[in-house]
């Protein structure tokens, strides 16, 4: 992107975020201040709301005690018309008939006339009696009204209860008989007193509201969180029932008297305290105002906000095109000058109108036209050094070429000497069989292998594998090789011959190197192998009749060429007819793939698994691949050397 249009980008960029904040804060302002409005109304709806619950509070008991003075008034006139009906000797029957009219046109659910002995005389419901007891415990509803037949008591209003007849909720009072001892008792359906509370209560506050428009929905709770009133406009579909933060809300404010709105969706939320007669809270509200006009106007507030930022904007965009233009048209000449001076094609005063401005620019453009001279003069002499130098390059190059070729000739020879020095074929014997094979990590390697015959009847192998690699490793490859070979000649355990060559070669070791060595000698007419072990990988023993892979136990000897005069310890197997013998070195084991993982020893007797059937090279060679394949493309990290040897058994010979 041309410098043009990144300075266009940071001035617009900049104007436009100053432009933004700006216009943010106006109406995020307008908006808060909206919202704060709303809030206000409606908290002080709330609070209207929480009054009419503190004063509708006491309504109930209020209006339940007025009609319970209306009940006495009743009763008592039903006394009197007892007492009159039974002087004028109107029957019960036709009592009853008179009774049952007046509950039917009257707010008088029910009526009763009882004797002295607390029997139903009259009753307006057809076919019902009972008898009142004054024991609570037998007549747990009625048994307070024993103190009007026993005259103790003039009149009684009793508390609502429900009735066993029907569940019903219903109030009692009553008065003592007039001109014997009884009485008549007036009973009202709770659902009457009820809707009385309901006309002038609570209820009836809130249904208001809703009707306003102005309320979504309405809740009123009492101290013990148990709802006293609620309402919704659009059902309890749209306005749910209150959810966590609003019950955590009224908590608080029944708590504490807290008051707390906020935003939820379409709806301001406003949760008030309920005072109670002592100023402290009784219960709480909880109120969904509409936003609809609130949002309306926020909209409005913000989109002049932005017709505003707009216009700023616009202007901002075209006054900061012209800055640009001006400010960047002459680093546009000095960007074509420099691609010109790149190209070589560069014609000196062509900056010149640039070069005459007396800002920082001109100064710019007189400083570089200087530095292209210099850049041309010094690329004339740059070009002849180069030319001097490539020339001198190539001579060393050839050279070079030549000796690598002479050093990859002459390792190349070396690899071959050192092929050469490893024996090629097993001894020609009917009782054993052999095979021994070596792949040098580099052209030539410090794994060796040997082995040779101490008699008819017994062969040494050996397996080892100096440390490091390369020329040197090879070298005392071959010492280490020798010194051995020689002294396995003069000695009749393997033990001795380890100890013996540790000593030589401790002698003859200038580099500090060493080298591991298993030794084992095989006696063919009996089949034992009795080895040493000078720090080397144990080999494995492939049994043939069972076929299991088993690893021969260490014999815990050091490398030779650590130190001189160690002893070294000897063990020996006996090989069965078909047995088989496997030593390698950790070129196997320790081979690596691509993902840097081992090959490891559970690999390698796995590969072995089944070697008892087939062939000696193939079995060993099973294992060469094995390693090839797990190794894949990763490059082989060491020697990899290994020897297989198997026993045919002491009269293969005489067979042959």
């Amino acid at each position: 992107m041309s410098l043009r249009g990144r300075l266009l980008i940071l001035i617009i960029g900049l104007l436009s975020a100053a432009v933004l904040a700006l216009a943010g804060s106006l109406g995020w302002q307008a908006r808060e201040a909206i919202l704060v409005q709303a809030e206000a109304d409606g908290t002080r709806i709330a609070r209207v709301l929480a009054q009419a619950a503190s004063v509708a509070n006491t309504v109930p008991d209020e209006i339940e005690r007025v009609v319970g003075r209306q009940m006495v008034a009743e009763a008592l006139l039903t006394a009197h018309l007892f007492d009159v009906a039974e002087k004028a000797g109107i029957s019960a029957v036709e009592m009853n008939d008179r009774l049952i009219e007046i509950a039917a046109r009257s707010a008088i659910s029910e009526i009763w006339g009882i004797d002295e002995g607390g029997w139903t005389t009259y009753h307006s419901l057809p076919d019902v009696a009972f008898q009142i007891l004054p024991d609570a415990e037998r007549d747990p509803h009625f048994h307070r009204f024993w103190d009007l037949l026993s005259g103790e008591k003039f009149s009684l209003i009793g508390p609502s209860i429900d009735r066993d007849l029907d569940g019903k909720r219903f109030k009692y009072a009553g008065v003592r008989g007039v001109s014997k001892a009884g009485a008549a008792i007036i009973g009202y359906d709770f659902a009457f007193i009820q809707s009385i509370v309901d006309r002038i209560g609570l209820n009836q506050v809130v249904r208001s509201l809703l009707d306003s428009g102005r309320v979504n929905a309405i809740w009123v709770f009492d101290h013990q969180f148990q709802p006293l009133a609620q309402g919704a406009i659009l059902g309890t579909d749209v306005n749910s029932e209150p959810n966590e933060r609003e019950r955590t809300a009224l908590d608080a404010s029944i708590r504490s008297g807290d008051v707390a709105s906020w935003l939820s969706g379409a709806n301001m939320v406003v949760v008030t305290p309920i005072p109670g007669p002592d100023g402290g809270p009784i219960g709480a509200t909880l109120l969904r105002l509409p936003t609809d006009g609130l949002q309306g106007l926020v909209r409005s507030s913000l989109i002049y906000t932005a017709i505003v930022a707009g216009a700023i904007l616009l202007a901002s965009i075209v006054a900061a095109t012209w800055f640009s233009h001006r400010l960047s048209r002459p680093l546009a000449s000095i960007s074509e000058a420099a691609a010109a001076v790149e190209q070589q094609r560069y014609v000196r005063g062509q900056l010149g109108a640039v070069a005459t401005r007396p800002d920082e620019f001109g100064n710019l453009a007189r400083v570089f036209e200087q530095m292209a001279k210099e850049v041309f003069a010094r690329q004339d002499e740059l070009d002849a050094l180069v030319k001097t130098r490539t020339l001198q390059l190539q001579e060393k190059n050839e050279l070079l070429e030549n000796a690598n070729a002479q050093i990859e000739q002459e390792l190349l020879l070396a690899q071959n000497m050192q092929t050469a020095i490893l024996p090629a074929t097993f001894p020609q014997d009917p009782r054993f069989d052999g095979y021994a094979m070596m792949k040098a990590a580099r052209h030539v390697g410090g794994d060796f292998y040997d082995y040779f015959m101490l008699d008819e009847h017994r062969i040494a192998v050996v397996m080892a594998d100096v440390s490091g690699k390369g020329v040197p490793a090879a070298f005392f490859m071959a010492v280490s090789r020798t010194v051995i070979q020689s002294v396995a000649q003069k000695t009749d355990t393997p033990g001795d011959c380890l100890a013996q060559a540790n000593d030589l070669v401790c002698l003859e070791n200038p580099l500090e190197l060493f080298v591991t060595v298993f030794y084992g000698i095989f006696d063919s007419r009996t089949g034992e192998f009795r080895y040493a072990n000078g720090g080397h990988n144990p080999p494995y023993v492939v049994r043939r009749d069972t076929g299991a892979v088993e690893a021969l136990e260490v014999t815990g000897g050091m490398a030779l060429g650590i130190l001189d005069g160690l002893p070294f310890a000897e063990k020996s197997i006996i090989l069965q007819p078909g047995d088989s013998l496997f030593l390698f070195t950790d070129g196997v084991t320790e081979a690596f793939d691509p993902a840097n993982e081992e090959y490891g020893e559970a690999r390698l007797e796995a590969a072995l698994v089944g070697g008892e059937s087939v062939a000696i090279e193939a079995m060993a060679g099973r294992v060469v691949a094995s390693v090839v394949s797990f190794s894949d493309t990763a490059p082989q990290s060491d020697d990899l050397t290994c020897l297989a040897l198997r026993y045919n058994g002491p009269e293969a010979q005489g067979s042959a």
